[in-house]
């Protein structure tokens, strides 16, 4: 195994943790994936996949294959560019920051941390022609989120074209509603709201549990009790 792969298994393994899935130590490049009581899944070093269909399927885990699928393809993509981008270098700026995008005065750096920490990502605009980094907007082991900000700072990307997390969860929620109670037009239209759907789950992954929060009545006043306005 190379000193890459390891650092991809780790990096990987460690996202994986934090999702909520269990995962055992790595064995000749493969880390076993678990899922509540079920080892659905094996990562290896290449950034491949091993796992059985049809127990997937009897089991219910199609989501979370999915979702680790997901993990380790974004994983693998800023690890290799990690490995291929030249160092930040700024002044005032101290350990290994890689430049892995730049437009305009705007940078978005990865920095590898010690300790297990795992990748942190940061955008930061130049000043004093180029020479310092100003206002640092840090990301930890979020990567699609540092993209995006990149892509508002430096002009990429209009911010009205973006969504926030809640703003995603609230049209999930209403797309849903939509279908369950029969409220579309047509095939045509159910089948966009299920793309919608689809989409948004892919992006905000807890967006059920999100959109359960956001579409809660709120706590009724108790007799006897101040109302603050």
């Amino acid at each position: 195994m190379t000193e890459f792969q390891a650092k991809y298994l780790v990096e990987a393994s460690r996202r994986l943790h934090r999702e909520g899935f269990a995962v055992w130590p790595e064995y000749k490049g493969l880390v076993p994936i678990e899922k509540g009581i079920h080892q659905f899944c094996h990562i290896n070093m290449h950034g491949g996949m091993l796992y059985d269909q049809d127990y997937v399927r009897r089991n219910g885990l199609e989501e979370a294959l999915e979702r680790v699928r997901c993990i380790t393809a974004e994983t693998l993509t800023y690890m290799k560019q990690m490995a291929l981008a030249p160092r930040l270098v700024a002044d005032g700026l101290t350990g290994d920051y890689r430049l892995l995008a730049e437009f305009g005065d705007v940078v978005l750096a990865g920095h590898e941390r010690a300790g297990g920490y795992g990748v942190e990502f940061i955008t930061w605009e130049r000043i004093q022609e180029g020479t310092r980094l100003w206002q640092g907007h840090y990301y930890d082991n979020d990567y699609a989120a540092a993209k995006q900000d990149f892509a508002v700072r430096s002009g990429l990307l209009p911010p009205k074209l973006l969504f926030t997390q809640e703003q995603l969860a609230v049209i999930f929620d209403a797309a849903q509603n939509m279908t369950t109670l029969g409220l579309v037009s047509n095939p045509e239209q159910e089948k966009l709201l299920e793309q919608i759907m689809e989409q948004v789950e892919e992006v905000v992954p807890q967006v059920i549990d999100l959109a359960n929060e956001l579409t809660q009545s709120p706590k009724q006043q108790e007799p006897g009790e101040m109302q603050l306005y």
